[in-house]
């Protein structure tokens, strides 16, 4: 049976493989298949999802010494202390990366609702369609810098146009007391002043 990845959005993306120009073969996700249909995913590889757009792609395989349960932190920290619903949580490698909706998704749902008179029903699934179909971006990442200590640098997306990156926040810390001082910043205007 060949092998697909249903996406966020509910796009199905279908493994392929084509022969590429030098002769070798090459593998790749498609939503409409045009080369070879496979089975499973190349040794070493997996399907990934990009965290901004939903788009599938092949990726190899990157080491992680994050745990799951830093992740789940992450998220329930991002739930309970951000008052977020909206997010998601990335383990790409040793970086644990947080993804917010770009849009303000309660604010511009309940403003087109007002506006057009929506029925709750309506709204209901204005609400679902504009959540699985929202671009993310990235905004903060905690990095693991000691695992032996489980310590981790925290860091913020710097918004500035031609220096768009990384900044740094704190180094060396553990999770639970990152999370606590900084996840309540996300989606609040005093993210911008993180510095």
């Amino acid at each position: 049976m060949p092998f697909h990845y249903t996406n966020r959005r509910g796009q199905v993306y279908h493994l392929q493989s084509k022969t590429r120009r030098s002769g070798a073969e090459g593998y790749s996700f498609t939503r409409k298949p045009t080369g070879t249909p496979v089975d499973s995913l190349p040794e070493g590889y997996e399907a990934w999802e990009l965290p901004d757009n939903a788009q599938v792609v092949l990726r190899k395989i990157k080491p992680s010494a994050i745990l799951a349960t830093e992740k789940q932190l992450t998220e329930a920290a991002l739930r309970q202390t951000a008052k977020l619903e909206h997010f998601i949580v990335e383990v790409d490698g040793n970086e644990l990366v947080i993804w917010l909706p770009d849009t303000d998704l309660g604010s511009e749902v309940e403003q087109i609702a007002s506006d057009f008179g929506m029925s709750t029903f309506g709204v209901q699934q204005y609400r679902e369609r504009i959540i699985r179909n929202a671009r993310y971006s990235k905004m903060m990442r905690f990095v693991l810098t000691d695992a032996a200590k489980r310590l981790f640098t925290a860091e913020r997306w710097c918004f500035l146009g031609s220096i768009d990156d990384w900044h740094h926040l704190e180094f060396g810390k553990p999770l639970p007391v990152l999370l606590k001082k900084y996840v309540p910043h996300l989606g609040k205007e005093s993210f911008f002043d993180l510095m």
